[in-house]
Protein backbone atom coordinates (compact mmCIF):
# COMPACT_ATOMS: atom_id res chain seq x y z
CA UNK A 1 0.00 0.00 0.00
CA UNK A 2 2.57 2.20 0.80
CA UNK A 3 4.44 2.08 -2.69
CA UNK A 4 1.48 1.98 -4.72
CA UNK A 5 0.19 5.81 -2.73
CA UNK A 6 4.14 6.71 -3.17
CA UNK A 7 3.36 6.08 -6.68
CA UNK A 8 0.44 8.59 -7.13
CA UNK A 9 -2.54 6.29 -6.59
CA UNK A 10 -5.23 7.28 -5.25
CA UNK A 11 -6.51 6.35 -1.02
CA UNK A 12 -9.47 4.13 -1.31
CA UNK A 13 -12.20 5.69 -0.49
CA UNK A 14 -13.43 3.49 2.41
CA UNK A 15 -10.42 4.35 4.44
CA UNK A 16 -12.72 4.40 7.60
CA UNK A 17 -14.01 0.62 6.89
CA UNK A 18 -10.32 -0.66 5.59
CA UNK A 19 -8.35 1.06 8.24
CA UNK A 20 -10.40 0.84 11.33
CA UNK A 21 -13.42 -0.68 11.52
CA UNK A 22 -12.32 -3.94 9.65
CA UNK A 23 -9.63 -4.30 12.02
CA UNK A 24 -11.46 -4.02 14.98
CA UNK A 25 -14.64 -6.60 13.69
CA UNK A 26 -11.34 -9.13 12.75
CA UNK A 27 -10.49 -8.74 16.61
CA UNK A 28 -13.68 -8.17 18.79
CA UNK A 29 -16.68 -9.17 15.84
CA UNK A 30 -17.91 -12.70 15.44
CA UNK A 31 -17.45 -15.32 13.07
CA UNK A 32 -20.70 -14.69 11.64
CA UNK A 33 -19.76 -10.41 11.49
CA UNK A 34 -16.62 -11.41 10.13
CA UNK A 35 -18.15 -13.35 6.79
CA UNK A 36 -20.53 -10.98 6.70
CA UNK A 37 -18.96 -7.26 6.79
CA UNK A 38 -15.77 -8.26 5.90
CA UNK A 39 -15.60 -9.42 2.51
CA UNK A 40 -17.32 -6.65 0.96
CA UNK A 41 -14.89 -4.31 2.55
CA UNK A 42 -12.05 -5.67 1.04
CA UNK A 43 -13.93 -5.46 -2.29
CA UNK A 44 -14.46 -1.80 -2.05
CA UNK A 45 -18.43 -2.36 -2.31
CA UNK A 46 -19.23 -0.39 0.63
CA UNK A 47 -18.16 2.93 2.66
CA UNK A 48 -18.08 2.95 6.38
CA UNK A 49 -18.72 6.50 7.90
CA UNK A 50 -17.81 6.75 11.73
CA UNK A 51 -20.95 8.24 14.58
CA UNK A 52 -19.25 8.92 17.75
CA UNK A 53 -18.83 12.55 18.24
CA UNK A 54 -21.86 14.54 18.95
CA UNK A 55 -22.74 18.21 19.66
CA UNK A 56 -22.14 17.87 23.67
CA UNK A 57 -19.89 14.94 23.45
CA UNK A 58 -16.61 15.57 21.73
CA UNK A 59 -13.70 15.64 23.41
CA UNK A 60 -15.50 13.70 26.69
CA UNK A 61 -17.05 11.21 24.28
CA UNK A 62 -18.58 8.86 26.86
CA UNK A 63 -21.16 11.96 27.68
CA UNK A 64 -22.82 11.07 24.44
CA UNK A 65 -26.62 11.01 24.37
CA UNK A 66 -27.62 8.93 21.31
CA UNK A 67 -30.04 6.15 22.92
CA UNK A 68 -30.71 2.33 21.83
CA UNK A 69 -33.73 1.19 23.36
CA UNK A 70 -34.80 -2.75 23.40
CA UNK A 71 -37.82 -3.89 21.24
CA UNK A 72 -37.76 -7.23 20.48
CA UNK A 73 -34.76 -8.17 18.26
CA UNK A 74 -33.75 -5.10 17.45
CA UNK A 75 -32.39 -2.10 19.31
CA UNK A 76 -34.08 1.31 17.88
CA UNK A 77 -31.94 4.23 17.86
CA UNK A 78 -32.72 7.77 18.41
CA UNK A 79 -30.22 11.19 18.89
CA UNK A 80 -27.65 12.91 16.71
CA UNK A 81 -23.97 12.70 15.76
CA UNK A 82 -21.82 15.18 14.41
CA UNK A 83 -18.08 15.38 12.10
CA UNK A 84 -18.93 12.52 10.47
CA UNK A 85 -16.96 12.23 7.44
CA UNK A 86 -18.73 11.41 4.05
CA UNK A 87 -21.57 10.18 5.40
CA UNK A 88 -23.57 11.47 2.54
CA UNK A 89 -22.40 8.73 0.74
CA UNK A 90 -22.04 5.78 3.19
CA UNK A 91 -23.30 2.42 3.71
CA UNK A 92 -23.09 1.57 6.58
CA UNK A 93 -22.25 3.39 9.97
CA UNK A 94 -20.02 2.39 13.24
CA UNK A 95 -22.35 4.00 15.94
CA UNK A 96 -21.83 4.23 19.54
CA UNK A 97 -25.10 4.68 21.57
CA UNK A 98 -26.09 4.35 25.49
CA UNK A 99 -27.81 0.94 25.94
CA UNK A 100 -27.90 1.62 29.35
CA UNK A 101 -29.38 4.88 30.95
CA UNK A 102 -28.80 3.63 34.85
CA UNK A 103 -25.26 2.44 33.88
CA UNK A 104 -21.69 4.47 34.72
CA UNK A 105 -21.49 6.81 31.87
CA UNK A 106 -18.11 4.42 30.46
CA UNK A 107 -20.32 1.00 30.89
CA UNK A 108 -23.43 1.54 29.47
CA UNK A 109 -22.48 2.39 26.14
CA UNK A 110 -23.09 -0.38 22.96
CA UNK A 111 -21.02 -0.29 19.39
CA UNK A 112 -23.49 -0.73 16.62
CA UNK A 113 -22.76 -1.37 13.10
CA UNK A 114 -25.57 0.31 10.78
CA UNK A 115 -27.00 -0.24 7.79
CA UNK A 116 -27.15 3.66 6.63
CA UNK A 117 -30.21 3.05 3.92
CA UNK A 118 -32.68 2.21 7.27
CA UNK A 119 -35.08 4.10 7.68
CA UNK A 120 -34.97 6.93 9.99
CA UNK A 121 -31.30 8.37 9.34
CA UNK A 122 -31.06 11.71 7.74
CA UNK A 123 -27.83 13.43 7.06
CA UNK A 124 -26.78 17.12 6.80
CA UNK A 125 -23.09 18.31 5.38
CA UNK A 126 -20.96 20.59 7.29
CA UNK A 127 -19.43 23.44 5.00
CA UNK A 128 -16.09 23.47 5.62
CA UNK A 129 -13.57 26.44 5.70
CA UNK A 130 -12.00 25.07 2.68
CA UNK A 131 -15.63 25.07 0.97
CA UNK A 132 -15.49 21.59 1.06
CA UNK A 133 -18.30 19.86 2.72
CA UNK A 134 -17.17 15.90 3.77
CA UNK A 135 -18.33 16.24 7.27
CA UNK A 136 -21.83 15.76 8.26
CA UNK A 137 -24.56 15.65 10.88
CA UNK A 138 -26.20 12.98 10.92
CA UNK A 139 -29.96 11.89 12.48
CA UNK A 140 -31.39 8.75 14.07
CA UNK A 141 -35.02 9.06 14.35
CA UNK A 142 -36.65 5.55 15.34
CA UNK A 143 -33.85 3.76 13.46
CA UNK A 144 -34.09 -0.20 14.11
CA UNK A 145 -30.96 -1.81 14.48
CA UNK A 146 -30.86 -5.40 14.42
CA UNK A 147 -29.29 -7.54 17.99
CA UNK A 148 -27.10 -8.79 15.72
CA UNK A 149 -25.27 -5.41 14.79
CA UNK A 150 -23.82 -5.42 18.50
CA UNK A 151 -20.20 -5.53 17.60
CA UNK A 152 -18.77 -6.99 21.20
CA UNK A 153 -20.93 -7.15 24.28
CA UNK A 154 -23.97 -4.68 24.47
CA UNK A 155 -23.00 -2.38 27.13
CA UNK A 156 -19.69 -2.52 26.02
CA UNK A 157 -19.37 -0.52 23.49
CA UNK A 158 -16.38 1.55 25.25
CA UNK A 159 -13.98 -0.99 25.04
CA UNK A 160 -14.51 -1.70 21.55
CA UNK A 161 -14.13 1.90 20.44
CA UNK A 162 -11.34 2.31 22.12
CA UNK A 163 -9.88 -0.47 19.90
CA UNK A 164 -11.20 1.38 17.14
CA UNK A 165 -9.51 4.26 17.96
CA UNK A 166 -6.02 2.53 18.74
CA UNK A 167 -6.08 1.72 15.15
CA UNK A 168 -7.21 5.44 13.61
CA UNK A 169 -4.62 6.64 16.30
CA UNK A 170 -1.59 4.43 15.13
CA UNK A 171 -1.91 1.99 12.36
CA UNK A 172 -3.03 3.94 9.98
CA UNK A 173 0.13 6.83 10.07
CA UNK A 174 2.03 4.64 7.17
CA UNK A 175 -0.72 5.30 4.45
CA UNK A 176 -0.90 9.35 5.53
CA UNK A 177 2.97 9.38 5.94
CA UNK A 178 3.36 8.72 2.25
CA UNK A 179 0.75 12.04 1.56
CA UNK A 180 2.96 14.15 3.70
CA UNK A 181 6.39 12.72 2.25
CA UNK A 182 4.64 13.62 -1.22
CA UNK A 183 3.75 17.10 -0.14
CA UNK A 184 7.66 17.46 1.16
CA UNK A 185 9.29 16.46 -2.41
CA UNK A 186 6.63 19.61 -4.09
CA UNK A 187 7.93 21.44 -1.07
CA UNK A 188 11.87 20.44 -2.32
CA UNK A 189 11.43 20.58 -5.48
CA UNK A 190 9.82 24.34 -5.48
CA UNK A 191 12.34 25.65 -3.33
CA UNK A 192 14.99 24.71 -5.90
CA UNK A 193 13.22 25.98 -8.81
CA UNK A 194 11.25 29.57 -7.59
CA UNK A 195 13.26 32.69 -7.01
CA UNK A 196 13.04 35.41 -5.09
CA UNK A 197 15.41 38.53 -4.47
CA UNK A 198 17.63 36.68 -7.24
CA UNK A 199 18.37 33.72 -5.74
CA UNK A 200 16.66 30.33 -5.53
CA UNK A 201 14.64 30.01 -2.12
CA UNK A 202 16.37 26.85 -0.91
CA UNK A 203 19.48 29.38 -1.12
CA UNK A 204 18.04 30.76 1.86
CA UNK A 205 19.19 29.22 5.49
CA UNK A 206 16.12 29.41 7.04
CA UNK A 207 14.44 27.70 4.20
CA UNK A 208 17.03 24.86 4.43
CA UNK A 209 16.08 24.83 8.10
CA UNK A 210 12.49 24.70 7.81
CA UNK A 211 12.96 21.43 5.25
CA UNK A 212 15.09 19.76 7.48
CA UNK A 213 12.82 20.10 9.92
CA UNK A 214 10.03 18.91 8.01
CA UNK A 215 11.75 15.84 6.88
CA UNK A 216 12.72 14.80 10.23
CA UNK A 217 9.37 14.72 11.54
CA UNK A 218 8.15 12.82 8.59
CA UNK A 219 11.11 10.36 9.58
CA UNK A 220 10.84 9.96 13.22
CA UNK A 221 6.96 9.48 12.44
CA UNK A 222 7.52 6.71 10.19
CA UNK A 223 10.37 4.94 12.22
CA UNK A 224 8.24 5.08 15.53
CA UNK A 225 5.29 3.45 13.41
CA UNK A 226 7.64 1.13 11.99
CA UNK A 227 8.39 0.12 15.91
CA UNK A 228 4.96 -0.43 16.88
CA UNK A 229 3.94 -2.30 13.93
CA UNK A 230 6.65 -4.31 14.65
CA UNK A 231 4.76 -5.29 18.02
CA UNK A 232 1.96 -5.73 16.66
CA UNK A 233 2.99 -8.46 14.26
CA UNK A 234 4.25 -9.94 16.90
CA UNK A 235 0.99 -10.30 18.66
CA UNK A 236 0.56 -7.72 20.72
CA UNK A 237 -2.87 -5.51 20.47
CA UNK A 238 -3.00 -1.54 19.79
CA UNK A 239 -3.22 0.45 23.11
CA UNK A 240 -2.44 3.83 24.69
CA UNK A 241 0.73 3.85 22.98
CA UNK A 242 -1.19 4.84 19.89
CA UNK A 243 -1.17 8.05 21.43
CA UNK A 244 2.53 8.63 20.55
CA UNK A 245 1.68 8.96 16.98
CA UNK A 246 -1.48 10.87 16.72
CA UNK A 247 0.85 13.98 18.47
CA UNK A 248 3.59 13.16 15.86
CA UNK A 249 0.87 13.04 13.06
CA UNK A 250 -0.60 16.51 14.42
CA UNK A 251 2.85 18.33 14.75
CA UNK A 252 3.75 17.30 11.50
CA UNK A 253 1.48 18.13 9.56
CA UNK A 254 0.63 21.26 10.56
CA UNK A 255 4.51 22.39 10.11
CA UNK A 256 4.52 20.86 6.94
CA UNK A 257 1.73 22.62 5.63
CA UNK A 258 3.00 25.81 7.55
CA UNK A 259 5.76 25.56 5.31
CA UNK A 260 4.07 25.02 2.16
CA UNK A 261 2.28 28.34 2.39
CA UNK A 262 5.54 30.30 3.69
CA UNK A 263 7.29 28.86 0.52
CA UNK A 264 4.17 29.59 -1.87
CA UNK A 265 3.42 33.23 -0.49
CA UNK A 266 0.59 35.08 -1.97
CA UNK A 267 -0.49 32.56 -4.56
CA UNK A 268 -0.05 30.03 -1.98
CA UNK A 269 -3.28 31.87 -0.58
CA UNK A 270 -5.02 31.11 -4.12
CA UNK A 271 -8.23 28.86 -3.70
CA UNK A 272 -8.57 26.04 -6.57
CA UNK A 273 -9.92 27.13 -9.53
CA UNK A 274 -7.68 29.99 -9.83
CA UNK A 275 -4.99 30.37 -12.86
CA UNK A 276 -2.62 31.29 -10.34
CA UNK A 277 -3.02 28.06 -7.71
CA UNK A 278 -0.41 26.59 -7.20
CA UNK A 279 -0.68 23.07 -7.44
CA UNK A 280 -4.28 23.44 -8.01
CA UNK A 281 -5.17 24.73 -4.41
CA UNK A 282 -3.81 21.89 -2.94
CA UNK A 283 -1.51 23.56 -0.58
CA UNK A 284 -4.06 26.18 0.57
CA UNK A 285 -6.73 23.08 1.14
CA UNK A 286 -4.16 20.94 3.05
CA UNK A 287 -2.94 24.29 5.11
CA UNK A 288 -6.99 25.16 6.13
CA UNK A 289 -7.94 21.06 6.53
CA UNK A 290 -4.52 20.44 9.06
CA UNK A 291 -5.61 23.11 11.45
CA UNK A 292 -8.30 20.12 12.46
CA UNK A 293 -5.01 17.69 12.70
CA UNK A 294 -5.11 18.24 16.63
CA UNK A 295 -8.28 17.90 16.83
CA UNK A 296 -10.22 14.86 15.44
CA UNK A 297 -9.09 11.17 17.06
CA UNK A 298 -8.75 13.41 20.45
CA UNK A 299 -7.21 16.54 21.06
CA UNK A 300 -3.31 16.72 21.92
CA UNK A 301 -4.28 17.71 25.79
CA UNK A 302 -6.50 14.14 25.56
CA UNK A 303 -3.52 12.23 23.46
CA UNK A 304 -1.18 13.57 26.63
CA UNK A 305 -3.46 12.43 29.51
CA UNK A 306 -4.04 9.16 27.47
CA UNK A 307 -0.13 8.89 27.56
CA UNK A 308 0.21 10.13 30.99
CA UNK A 309 -2.19 7.79 32.74
CA UNK A 310 -1.89 4.67 30.57
CA UNK A 311 1.26 4.67 29.52
CA UNK A 312 3.27 5.85 32.20
CA UNK A 313 1.50 5.03 35.15
CA UNK A 314 0.96 8.73 36.33
CA UNK A 315 -2.08 9.77 38.83
CA UNK A 316 -5.03 11.90 37.56
CA UNK A 317 -4.77 15.82 37.09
Amino acid sequence: LEELLAAGAPNAVDALGRGLVGPTIIDLGSDEQKQRFLPPMMRADVVWCQGFSEPDAGSDLASLQTRAVADGDDLVVNGQKIWSSGAHYSNWCALLARTDQDAPKHKGISFLLVDMSSPGISTRPIKQLSGDADFNEIFFDNVRVPRENVLGELNGGWAVANRLLAYERGVITMEILVGYQRLWDELREHARTVRANGRALVDDVRVRERLAESYTNIKLMRLANLRYITRYMRGEAPGAETSFMKLYWGTTEQTLCDLALALGGVDALTMAGSPRAIAGGEWLGSYLFSRAATVYGGTEDIQRNIIAERVYGLPRG
